[in-house]
C-alpha cells in the first residue's frame, strides 16, 4: 500500500540524474582523466555525466538505471523505467554495436574501452535518433592530445575474488594507442561457494580480456579502429558460457557525418561444465552504419547455429536464421527557451536469408512471414520552468514505436529430451509507447516519475500446439508506473527507484521489474589529499511475479561498501572493500528468460578488497 500510495501522490514526477560517485572500483573501473564527476542537466528524462574514476554499476545504477550481471565479467545489461535489452540502445560515439550473442552474453555495455571515454549520457526518452524504445545510453570517447601524455592504471582484487586489470594509453601528435589486459577467477558468495561448488562447473575457470586501439585525427577526419578479445567467461545464469568472444571494429568521420562498422565472432558451450550433452552455439555478427546530426542509416547480419549432440541424438538448430536488417531514421528537435519539441520518422526491414528455416515455424503458426517492415516513429514535447533559483518544474508528453527485437521475430531453438521448443513470432506487432513525465527540484532534491503505457509490448509466453508446449513471443499491453529520488547534500548522496508494472492483458504483473532500491553514500571531505565514502545499498524484496513464466519471488538484502583514495599529483591510489559485512545475497533479475537459462539463483560476489594505482602524466 505504502508503495501504491507514494506513486499516487507523486505522479509523473521526472528530473534529472545526479551523480557524484568518485571513487574507483578495480576491474570495473573507468579509468579517464581526473575530473570531478558531475552531472549537466541536457533536458527533461536527459542526464550527461562527466566521469573519472567509478565503476560501470554506479555510473548506472541510479535514478531507475539498473545493470544486471550475467556473468563473471564484461557481461552486463542494463534495465532502465522497467524497459530492457534492447528497448535500450547503447552507442559509443553514434556507433551502434549489436550482441551476435542470442542471450546478450556480449551485451553492448562490454563494447566500452574504459581509456577511450570522457562521459555517458543518459536518456530515458525518445527525444534522440538514436533511442529506442526505452531511450539510449550514449557512450563519448575523450579528446586526443596534441602533446605527449601518457595514462596508466593497475587494479588488483582479493578476498572473494582473485584477478587484475593493467591498462596503458599514450596520446601524441593527435593520435592515441590503448591496450588492456585483464585476468582473473570466478568469485565465491558470502557462504564462500565457489562456481564449481553450486553450479555445476568442472572447476573454477580463469576469465581473460585483451584489447588493443588505435585512434587519430587530422584537421576535420578522425579515424580508429580496435580488436578485443574474450575467453572463459562463465554465465551461472545460462546453461552455456563464453568460450571467446572477438570483436573487430573500425571508423572514419568527417565533420559531423560519420561510417563504421563492427563484426563480432562469438562461441558459447557448456564444456566448461559436468554434462552429459554438449551444447554449442556459434554466431556472428556485423554492423554497418552511418550517422549524422539528423540521420542515421543502418545494416545489420546476424547469423547464429546451435546444437545439441550426446551418444543418443543430434539436433542441429539455425538458430538465428542469417537474418538482414535494414534501419534509417531522420530526425528534428526545436529547441526554444522553455520549449522542445522533437521528432523521428523511419522504417526497420527485416528478412531471413534461410529459407528453409520456415519449415520449423510452420509446426507453430499457421501463418510465417519470413520478412517484415515496420515504419519507426517519435514524438514529443517537453517544457522546463524555473520559478526561482531552486525551484523548478517541468513535464513531457512523447510518443513513439519501435520494431520488435530480431530475436522475437524469428529465433528458433529444438530442445531435446521433451523440454519445450523456443520460436520466434513472425507475426508480431510492433509496440507502442505512451509516456508521461515531470520534473520537481528544489535545491538539492530531485523527485522523478513517469506513467507509461505500452501497446503491444512484446511478452514471453507459453503456448501449445498439438498438446506439445513452446515458448514464444505475444503482444500484450502493459502499464509501468516509476519513481526516482535523489538527494545530493554536501556529503551525502542518496538515490532511490521503484517501478510497478502491470500485464493489463492478463491482468498479472509484468516479468524481470526491479524491486524498490535504496542507496546511501557518504562521502568525506578531501584532508592532506585523502577522501574516504561509505555506502549502503538496499534492495527490497521482490513479490510481484510473473507466475505464468515461473518466475520466483526474491528477498530483501543490504550491502555495505567502504573505501579511501588517495590522489598526490596526478597519481591516484586507492583501496575499495566491496561487501564489507559478507552479505549472501542475490538480485532478482538474476534469474533471466533467456533460451538457455539454467533458472540459477546466483548469487553475487562476497567480501572483495580492491587496490587500484592509477597515473596521468603530460610529458
Amino acid at each position: 500500500m505504502f508503495n501504491k500510495y507514494i506513486l499516487f501522490l507523486f505522479l509523473f514526477v521526472s528530473t534529472q540524474i545526479i551523480s557524484q560517485e568518485n571513487l574507483t572500483d578495480s576491474l570495473k573501473n573507468y579509468w579517464l582523466q581526473q575530473v570531478e564527476i558531475n552531472s549537466k542537466r541536457l533536458n527533461l528524462g536527459e542526464a550527461n555525466n562527466r566521469i573519472s574514476k567509478d565503476n560501470l554499476e554506479n555510473v548506472l545504477g541510479t535514478n531507475g538505471f539498473s545493470l544486471i550481471r550475467k556473468g563473471v565479467f564484461f557481461a552486463q545489461d542494463v534495465y532502465a523505467d522497467g524497459l530492457k535489452k534492447g528497448d535500450i540502445n547503447v552507442v559509443i560515439d553514434g556507433e551502434r554495436y549489436h550482441s551476435a550473442c542470442p542471450n546478450r552474453m556480449d551485451s553492448p555495455l562490454t563494447r566500452v574501452n574504459p581509456l577511450d571515454l570522457e562521459s555517458v549520457s543518459l536518456n530515458k526518452t525518445s527525444s534522440n535518433i538514436q533511442s529506442g524504445l526505452g531511450g539510449v545510453v550514449k557512450f563519448n570517447r575523450s579528446s586526443i592530445s596534441e602533446i605527449m601524455k601518457i595514462q596508466a592504471a593497475i587494479s588488483t582484487l582479493a578476498g572473494a575474488q582473485n584477478g587484475f586489470d593493467l591498462a596503458t594509453s599514450a596520446d601524441y601528435s593527435n593520435h592515441r594507442i590503448s591496450l588492456r589486459y585483464a585476468n582473473g577467477s570466478p568469485y565465491v558468495d558470502g557462504d564462500k561457494n565457489s562456481f564449481s561448488d553450486s553450479y555445476g562447473f568442472k572447476e573454477n575457470y580463469n576469465f581473460k580480456l585483451v584489447e588493443a586501439s588505435v585512434r587519430g585525427q587530422l584537421n576535420s577526419i578522425s579515424y580508429g579502429f580496435s580488436a578485443a578479445y574474450t575467453e572463459n567467461v562463465s554465465f551461472p545464469y545460462l546453461q552455456m558460457d563464453e568460450r571467446f568472444n572477438r570483436v573487430y571494429s573500425a571508423y572514419l568521420r568527417y565533420d559531423d557525418h560519420k561510417i563504421y562498422f563492427n563484426y563480432t565472432n562469438h562461441v558459447m558451450d557448456n564444456d566448461l561444465r559436468i554434462n552429459t550433452m554438449l551444447m554449442k552455439t556459434t554466431a556472428k555478427n556485423l554492423t554497418i552504419g552511418a550517422i549524422g546530426n539528423f540521420y542515421e542509416v543502418i545494416f545489420r547480419n546476424w547469423d547464429a547455429n546451435n546444437f545439441f549432440h550426446n551418444a543418443m541424438m543430434h539436433i542441429d538448430n539455425d538458430l538465428i536464421p542469417n537474418v538482414n536488417s535494414y534501419n534509417a531514421n531522420l530526425f528534428k528537435s526545436i529547441d526554444l527557451e522553455k520549449i522542445r519539441l522533437y521528432g523521428k520518422i523511419g522504417f526497420s526491414y527485416q528478412m531471413i536469408g534461410d529459407k528453409s528455416r520456415e519449415e520449423f515455424y510452420k509446426k507453430y503458426f499457421e501463418e510465417v512471414n519470413l520478412s517484415r517492415f515496420f515504419p519507426t516513429f517519435s514524438l514529443g514535447l517537453s517544457h522546463l520552468y524555473a520559478i526561482n533559483n531552486s525551484f523548478g518544474i517541468g513535464g513531457m508528453i512523447e510518443v513513439n514505436s519501435e520494431s520488435p527485437e530480431t530475436e522475437s521475430l524469428f529465433i528458433s531453438v529444438q530442445k531435446p529430451m521433451g523440454k519445450p521448443s523456443w520460436t520466434g513470432n513472425s507475426n508480431l506487432k510492433q509496440p507502442f509507447k505512451g509516456t508521461l513525465r515531470g520534473s520537481i527540484t528544489y535545491e538539492n532534491v530531485n523527485l522523478e516519475m513517469f506513467g507509461s503505457k505500452v501497446w503491444n509490448y512484446n511478452n514471453l509466453a507459453r503456448q501449445t500446439v498439438m498438446q506439445m508446449p513452446f515458448l514464444t513471443y505475444t503482444n500484450v499491453d502493459a502499464l509501468l508506473l516509476g519513481s526516482n529520488l535523489n538527494v545530493n547534500y554536501k556529503f551525502i548522496v542518496v538515490d532511490a527507484s521503484y517501478i510497478w508494472a502491470k500485464n493489463s492483458t492478463n491482468n498479472s504483473p509484468l516479468a524481470e521489474m526491479p524491486p524498490l532500491k535504496i542507496s546511501t553514500k557518504i562521502i568525506s571531505p578531501e584532508y592532506y589529499g585523502f577522501v574516504t565514502y561509505l555506502k549502503h545499498l538496499y534492495n527490497n524484496a521482490q513479490i510481484r511475479v510473473d507466475d505464468l513464466l515461473n518466475e520466483t519471488k526474491s528477498g530483501a538484502w543490504n550491502k555495505l561498501d567502504i573505501g579511501l583514495m588517495y590522489n598526490f599529483n596526478g597519481i591516484e591510489i586507492s583501496l575499495d572493500v566491496e561487501n564489507l559485512l559478507n552479505a549472501n545475497y542475490y538480485q532478482h533479475l538474476s534469474f533471466m528468460r533467456d533460451p538457455f537459462a539454467a533458472g540459477n539463483k546466483v548469487y553475487e560476489p562476497g567480501r572483495i578488497f580492491r587496490i587500484t594505482f592509477k597515473t596521468n602524466q603530460i610529458l
